[in-house]
């Protein structure tokens, strides 16, 4: 059984404490719980007709995917729920598109909605992604001084396999080494004019 929140009286707190606002409510774990749950189930169409199990495996499944994306904070969890809205108004769409008897424009249109949604669903997961510090980084490098003796490696240098072992930095940069300095050696030589 989920215990409530104590309330506190805001006045009787030292002035460096400050509690979340959830403290000032009577809300305990269990309405928070289900008030989640009903945001998302107001997500997914539940069509007239469908069976209560039926209506239930769509409910539990729009939860699954909600808790798949793991949110640690508010904006990951608004972002998540949004993101199980998307998806099922895109699979909505394409149920649509594939009703038999519509007319060309009513599947063309249909089937536009479901773009724009899976378009908007992928802009979503970069949004998580870049949130969470996983979005892909571009570094450019304006100048590059090498001096006599020196070898630079210019382009992208991964970690891969060689012989079905990992490769270190080491030999990454090594291979990457190769690799250019083999090309470097197939182009001919270029004039540059520099422009002041």
């Amino acid at each position: 059984m989920a215990k409530k929140t104590s309330k506190t009286d805001p006045a009787t707190l030292p002035s460096h404490e400050i509690l979340p606002v959830r403290a000032y409510l009577d809300v305990n774990e269990v309405d928070l719980e289900t008030q989640k749950m009903n945001e998302i189930a107001q997500l997914v169409r539940l069509p007239d007709g469908l069976s209560k199990a039926a209506q239930n495996a769509r409910l539990a499944r729009a939860l699954d995917l909600y808790e798949g994306l793991a949110p640690t904070d508010g904006l990951e969890g608004m972002l998540a729920a949004q993101m199980v809205g998307t998806h099922h108004a895109a699979l909505e769409c394409l149920r649509m598109a594939a009703v038999p008897g519509q007319t060309f424009a009513g599947r063309d249109m249909n089937l536009k909605h479901a773009q724009k949604l899976m378009a908007l669903y992928t802009q979503q997961v970069a949004a998580l992604n870049k949130h969470r510090g996983k979005g892909q980084q571009k570094v450019t490098v304006e100048h590059v001084n090498v001096h006599a003796g020196g070898q630079a490696v210019v382009g992208n240098v991964e970690m891969g396999k060689r012989n079905g072992q990992a490769l270190s930095k080491t030999d990454a940069i090594e291979n990457a080494q190769s690799v250019s300095s083999s090309t470097a050696k197939q182009r001919k030589p270029t004039k540059s004019k520099r422009r002041d």
